[in-house]
């Protein structure tokens, strides 16, 4: 898939580069022909010397004969830059190396904070149960002392316990309820 897009833009290229080349020719043979109108000789002349080349490269190094060039200008030159070439090639896989590491740090971190983020969401919940039970527990205490103490005739006492166990028990209940509605 990757190859074919490849090929796709190189033939979008070359297709561009060729019709771009056929303008220039044309643009040429239309100054000749306005020169021919004017001098004919002058254009032979012209049209004999004129000759279109196009070069194209790519790469991160310069073509074969543009190296042999480069050497005649310093002969070490095309070793010069091959390695720095080469160096900028292997700055440049480095640095993607260490943007990989960095990003699969990252994952590792939040991988992390999920984690914690779940452990405290498990001891919130737990912690909330317990409280719920020791309260069951302690309300079911309070009922049979209650009753207890009025079957013994402390019914003012027996009162007061159980009163104040349901009324304990309604306002833990309506005081959730409102801090429910707060959060929301």
């Amino acid at each position: 898939m990757k190859e074919n897009k490849v090929r796709s833009n190189q033939e979008t290229e070359s297709a561009s580069n060729m019709e771009h080349e056929k303008e220039s020719v044309d643009s040429i043979e239309r100054v000749l022909e306005r020169v021919a109108e004017k001098d004919p000789q002058a254009a032979v002349v012209i049209s004999e010397f004129i000759a279109v080349q196009q070069v194209s490269h790519k790469g991160p190094m310069p073509s074969p004969e543009d190296l042999k060039k480069y050497s005649h200008t310093l002969k070490n030159l095309p070793d010069r830059m091959m390695k720095m070439a080469e160096l900028s090639q292997q700055k440049k896989a480095a640095h993607h190396e260490r943007i990989l590491e960095l990003k699969s740090e990252e994952i590792d971190v939040q991988r992390l904070e999920v984690e914690q983020a779940n452990d405290a969401h498990k001891r919130e919940t737990a912690t909330q149960v317990l409280g719920m039970v020791f309260a069951f527990i302690t309300v079911i205490i309070c009922i049979l002392g209650a009753f207890y103490l009025a079957l013994q005739d402390k019914t003012e006492v027996a009162l007061v316990i159980g009163g104040t166990t349901v009324i304990g028990i309604v306002g833990a209940f309506l005081k959730t309820k409102l801090s429910e509605k707060k959060t929301s």
